[in-house]
């Protein structure tokens, strides 16, 4: 029996509803198609603009995809990479190191990172950072279908670490020899200006009553400049421990009258050859908190200079005020006095400048120097005032609490 035209127009509608329906599927299927691909298309240009080389390979560790880093590192097309290995480009034993590795990531699963060297087009060392990552199947967790690589060129930072440690081999070279240098000017050189100017001293106390005037001044000669040459081994030891570092701060609690008076019994030797008086009346017992050595050190370099730019018969005063914050000590001269353009180079290390003393002393300049670089160590400051022949006036300060 033949269908009915009623029967056949309801086969026809149902089959048109299921064309329309497999219609408006094959067109959602193409836009989203259309989105994976500008998805694609978007990821591909954000991977190529990438300063990493950037890879896929399968499980048999065949090249299926790379950026354009990749492909300029290797000299290839999209095209001529498919297929390929890295036989291809690199050398062999670069290869088999890389084959271990690639091998093991696509057996255990596992993540790694690790640094491989090889030779670019032209011969020349380059050095990658790889990281290697296993791919595995969406449906199939399990199942390793791939890996994926990034490759960095570390080629420069490598040559720099090595630049580096190099350096830091010779600094330490250098930082042996300083300190010996150091251990050379604290005691092998010391010790013998020790015993010199103590030899000279008794000589000229043995012909202080004698007539023997000559004999007298050589020997003064002797002294001063040995004594001089020690100021200065022990500056430029001083210097240099504050320019490393190394220069220890210890502070202690102690009276400013007695540190004055030790360092003038030190420097009365020198001021006698030049019958220089050197004055000094404590008025107040005033006690600091600080280092009694970088102190001392402080004063010997001013009141050395202060006797080396005085002339004979001249004088040293020594004079200390204070209030509830600070104290002040200062150090004046009747000598040559200092020129307005000198006072502002005076303390730096610039300046190149080294007059002789008013009896040829010689020097480095390194000693005001030095006491600048300590009175701020002990967080005080210094200045000076002068006039051209008639003195010069040195002023420090230092914390008055203890």
């Amino acid at each position: 029996m033949e269908p009915t035209y009623k029967e056949l127009k309801k086969q026809n509608d149902r089959l048109q509803i299921d064309l329309n329906k497999t219609k408006n599927a094959l067109e959602q299927a193409t836009l989203e198609n259309e989105k994976a691909e500008v998805r694609i298309s978007y990821l591909q240009s954000i991977l190529d603009h990438l300063d990493t080389c950037i890879y896929i390979k399968d499980t048999e560790r065949k090249y299926l995809y790379a950026n354009k880093k990749t492909l300029k590192l290797f000299n290839c097309t999209a095209e001529e990479l498919q297929g390929s290995s890295d036989l291809n480009y690199f050398p062999k034993d670069t290869c088999e190191q890389l084959s271990q590795i690639d091998s093991r990531i696509l057996e255990l699963g596992e993540n790694t990172n690790f640094e491989v060297e090889s030779k670019d087009n032209d011969g020349n060392r380059i050095v990658f950072l790889e990281i290697k990552t296993p791919l595995f199947d969406k449906k199939n967790n399990s199942k390793i279908v791939g890996l994926c690589g990034l490759s960095t060129d570390i080629t420069e930072r490598k040559k720099n670490e090595e630049v580096i440690k190099e350096s830091q081999q010779q600094l330490k070279i250098l930082n042996n020899t300083k300190d010996k240098l150091f251990s050379i000017i604290a005691h092998d050189l010391r010790s013998p200006f020790y015993g010199i100017t103590g030899f000279s001293e008794l000589l000229i106390e043995n012909l202080s009553t004698t007539e023997d005037e000559e004999s007298k001044e050589y020997i003064g000669l002797i002294d001063t400049l040995a004594k001089n040459t020690l100021i200065l081994l022990d500056n430029l030891l001083s210097w240099a421990k504050s320019q490393t570092k190394e220069l220890s701060f210890k502070p202690e609690k102690l009276l400013l009258s007695e540190v004055i008076q030790e360092v003038i019994v030190l420097k009365k030797s020198l001021s006698k050859v030049k019958h220089i008086s050197l004055n000094y009346e404590p008025t107040d017992k005033i006690e600091l908190y600080t280092d009694k050595n970088i102190l001392q050190t402080i004063l010997r370099n001013l009141i050395s200079n202060a006797i080396k730019f005085t002339n004979k018969g001249g004088k040293i005063d020594i004079t200390v005020t204070t209030n509830k914050e600070l104290i002040e000590i200062c150090v004046s001269d009747n000598g040559v006095g200092i020129s307005k353009e000198s006072i502002n180079t005076i303390f730096e290390l610039s300046n190149t400048t080294v007059l002789p003393g008013t009896a040829n002393e010689q020097g480095s300049g390194l000693g005001l120097i030095l006491c600048k670089e300590l009175v701020e160590k002990l967080n005080g400051t210094i200045w000076v005032e002068s006039n051209v022949n008639k003195g010069s006036q040195f002023t420090f300060t230092l914390p008055s609490s203890i």
